[in-house]
């Protein structure tokens, strides 16, 4: 198995933690605690309680200065499970999440945490027979989702956002741009099986995308598209989901050089106290601390 040496740098340190482990509890109590936690069962509830407990943080800032211990546990726990379906979602999700904690203060580094991510999803994807036969023999990734089922939704939509973001911060690379196409294909997959997953996270994607993509070029992007998409997104949650405004100011009201717009959507996401929405709260308060800083920054923007 291949490991690249910022994800073997995270597993590294992550297995040292289970080490520790190992030594408090001895091996034989840390087989069965790990047995509890579902590492040798198939399943790994008590991680998913964690990021549950985490998605549920209001204070991004603190989750940001944790996210990092919780990233090395979850990597060491995939590895010793051997690649297990559940943990390599959320490991996707979670290294997803901690790169767009990251992307305006450490741009490199977030690129690096979208790489780890893509690969610890398409690990999951690998584990469908058909779809992993196909890429081995050459085929492409958008020739192959129609093999990837619900079981596939969350590795779908995250391995499909971890690529795109990824893109988008190299956007000044050619070779990169190819990418996207796959990216897409993951996403767009996601939405056939599930629309609304993640609160619309995907057609949030896909509004991001489109603004980026002029029409001319025929590839489904374009101003008119990019602004339905969005509105489709934020309708999912009634407007309570704030990272689409955030996206759709960054990406969208930066491209028609709305200013007006820019500002009126971030203060607004600023300003509002979504309730009641199970699982957001955390990234309601990252889309906060996003909205502030591209605030703070708008000359950087126009």
């Amino acid at each position: 198995m291949r490991i690249k040496w910022n994800q073997a740098y995270c597993l590294m340190k992550g297995l040292i933690i289970l080490s520790l482990l190992i030594g408090l509890t001895g091996c034989a109590s840390f087989q069965r605690m790990a047995t509890r936690i579902g590492i040798k069962v198939g399943v790994a509830p008590g991680v998913s309680h964690m990021i549950e407990a985490i998605k549920e943080t209001k204070s991004g800032r603190l989750v940001e200065k944790g996210l990092a211990d919780h990233l090395l546990i979850v990597t060491g726990m995939v590895e010793i499970s051997e690649g297990n379906f559940r943990l390599l979602g959320e490991a996707s999700f979670l290294y997803c999440a901690y790169g767009i904690f990251m992307e305006e203060k450490e741009p490199e580094f977030a690129k690096e945490l979208f790489d780890i991510g893509k690969d610890f999803g398409l690990r999951a994807l690998k584990q469908n027979k058909q779809f992993r036969n196909g890429l081995e023999s050459g085929r492409k990734i958008s020739e192959l989702v129609g093999y990837l089922d619900d079981d596939y939704v969350k590795h779908l939509l995250w391995t499909g956002l971890n690529i795109g973001l990824w893109i988008v911060h190299n956007m000044d690379k050619p070779e990169a741009l190819m990418g996207m196409a796959d990216a897409i294909a993951l996403v767009e997959r996601s939405i056939e099986l599930d629309e609304n997953f993640y609160h619309g996270a995907g057609k949030m994607f896909l509004g991001a995308y489109y603004a980026l993509t002029p029409e001319y070029l025929g590839l489904g992007g374009g101003i008119e598209n990019a602004k339905k998409m969005f509105d489709k997104a934020r309708a999912v949650e009634n407007g309570n989901f704030l990272l689409v405004d955030v996206l759709e100011a960054r990406f969208l009201c930066t491209t028609t050089e709305d200013q007006a717009c820019y500002e009126e959507l971030l203060t607004g996401v600023i300003e509002k106290e979504p309730t009641g929405i199970k699982g957001i709260r955390l990234i309601n308060e990252l889309a906060k601390m996003k909205a502030k800083y591209y605030i703070d920054n708008k000359s950087t923007y126009f």
